[in-house]
């Protein structure tokens, strides 16, 4: 009897642990989404600022606010045109505002395709592949199988990136929609015990490991079952070897 309990408490924790994600995921995703495009226009305008001439600084200042004032497709074609017609630093930084620019446009397939090519351009730093790497990952992040989004996102952990965290997010979520729920909470721990974090990344964490706790205990819960029943199994097993031993010993 105890064991219906059990489980009727367990399906009323994954009810309200869905209802929780059915709430308020939309907003977790939302916030990442947000934080990482204005990271990108902070940390991109920041670090090609220092590299590049004053002559191709101007130009760009001057290609980023006309294709702010025009319609979506319009933009994706001022920026193209500049990035087709010019190398280094700002080409890159042109085609992450593209990037930016198909994604408004709804075309998001194309823009995962910008974000990836600037994660494998050599011109660009580091850090900025890493972001590109970290958006395409985002955008892709429905569609993309957790070994995909692993693949993609273990060597900026390994490689202690500035978008260390932001990578342990995406696997989490991506852990989360796949059902490796012990996997998905490791990845917002990791968050939770990083130094230099945003709050809005911590707190995010914090729902995230909320949403993931009834179905951990869950499974901690079947584990226990299994090993309980296997101790059963095994002592089952062992009282008849033992008697047949007995009736040995007495000549029977």
């Amino acid at each position: 009897m105890s064991d219906i309990f059990r489980e009727v408490e367990q399906d009323l924790r994954r009810e309200r642990a869905s209802k929780l994600w059915e709430k308020y995921g939309i907003y977790v995703i939302g916030l990442a989404v947000a934080i990482v495009v204005g990271a990108a226009a902070i940390i991109g305008w920041q670090e090609w600022r220092k590299s590049v001439n004053e002559a191709a600084s101007d130009r760009y200042d001057e290609v980023v606010a006309a294709a702010q004032k025009e319609k979506p497709a319009e933009a994706v074609a001022t920026l193209k045109q500049f990035a087709d017609e010019n190398s280094g630093g700002y080409a890159v930084l042109a085609r992450l505002e593209l990037a930016n620019a198909l994604m408004e446009d709804g075309k998001t397939d194309e823009a995962v395709k910008a974000f990836e090519a600037v994660a494998n351009d050599s011109d660009a730093t580091d850090i900025i592949r890493g972001m590109a790497t970290i958006k395409a990952t985002l955008l892709n992040l429905d569609e993309a199988s957790l070994d995909d989004v692993k693949a993609r996102m273990m060597p900026l952990v390994e490689a202690r990136s500035p978008w260390a965290s932001n990578a342990h997010e995406l696997m989490g979520l991506a852990a989360y929609r796949a059902g490796d729920y012990q996997f998905a909470n490791e990845q917002f721990q990791a968050i939770l015990e990083s130094q230099s974090i945003p709050p809005g990344m911590r707190d995010r964490a914090h729902v995230m490991q909320a949403v993931l706790a009834p179905y951990l205990e869950t499974a901690a819960a079947d584990e226990d079952g299994k090993q309980d029943e296997a101790a059963a199994t095994a002592g089952e097993e062992a009282a008849p070897a033992g008697a047949e031993a007995s009736d040995a010993a007495n000549g029977k």
